[in-house]
């Protein structure tokens, strides 16, 4: 009987000590860092983000699939099992696949989104958990600011209630825009909103900077219908993040896309390449890890 309790004994203290080290191994967020990150997830041929300071986040899509969560689990804290916002973009599959599974894991303050309509399985299974979940859905409205914490400010920059109930054949240009300012530093989500529509967005907001960031998140995956100098000049970013799948068959980002980054003196990361890629902002400086 004393050899089998000390052999129990044994394994049980084996078993606390790899759960220790694996806990104590596990790249997780410090709640009582001051600085802003940003994450652009790397999730294969889709788009999400991440904005987080301390326990507090921001996740503006989820993916393709359930990779998400594994880029959540590399950088949340272990015991933060809520997401104070979401954001969906559009309701295509490699925007919206992972929220499902997001809603599944951590409970949920608000989601935006646009208020398109889609017929699309995954858009029907998010609406059905997110009406069962009780969950706060909003559409919001063009210029809506929500502030997060401290100097910390979400804008809603377009399409406000444009597409509301609508059934566009072009669900990309349904795109919800915002951008985050830390501070002055901001950053500019473009989802998968093509130049056509940009164009009256950007007109709308011609007298303003409210376009005007340092960060530009590449609108879909760097095709060719998704950036040009006018946006470019709308934006004026020293840094931007195209969130793309190795190999892809739609062959992004477009070279044309690339060119333009070039000729503009822009600093790019692809997620097929980099991986994760990471800012951290402060209230004098965006610094890339």
């Amino acid at each position: 009987m004393k050899k089998w309790t000390r052999i129990i004994l044994g394994v049980l203290v084996l078993a606390a000590v790899f759960i220790w080290i694996e806990v104590a191994k596990s790249p997780t967020a410090d709640i009582s860092d001051q600085n802003a990150h940003l994450f652009f997830f790397s999730v294969g041929q889709g788009d999400s983000e991440l904005i987080q300071k301390g326990n507090i986040q921001v996740l503006i899509d989820g993916g393709p699939d359930d990779r998400v969560l594994s880029e959540l689990g590399k950088v949340m804290p272990v015991s933060d099992r809520k997401i104070e916002t979401v954001i969906l973009t559009h309701p295509h599959a490699d925007h919206i696949t992972g929220l499902n599974s997001i809603l599944d894991r951590f409970e949920i303050g608000t989601i935006y989104y646009t208020g398109v309509s889609s017929d699309s399985n995954a858009y029907k299974e998010f609406l059905a958990k997110v009406k069962k979940k009780n969950i706060l859905l909003k559409i919001p409205q063009t210029g809506e600011v929500d502030n997060l914490f401290s100097n910390g400010v979400l804008t809603f920059l377009w399409p406000g209630e444009k597409f509301n109930g609508q059934n566009l054949e072009n669900l990309n240009n349904s795109s919800e825009v915002v951008s985050f300012c830390y501070f002055s530093h901001c950053s500019l989500y473009l989802g998968d909103i093509e130049t056509d529509e940009q164009a009256p967005m950007i007109s709308y907001y011609s007298n303003k900077d409210a376009l005007h960031t340092e960060i530009l998140k590449i609108a879909h995956h760097g095709s060719v219908n998704g950036t040009n100098q006018t946006i470019l000049d709308a934006v004026k970013p020293a840094y931007a993040v195209i969130e793309v799948g190795a190999d892809n068959m739609y062959g992004h980002p477009h070279a044309s896309t690339i060119d333009l980054l070039n000729k503009n003196n822009i600093k790019y990361f692809r997620t097929d390449r980099d991986g994760t890629v990471e800012f951290v902002v402060n209230e004098t400086a965006i610094i890339n890890k």
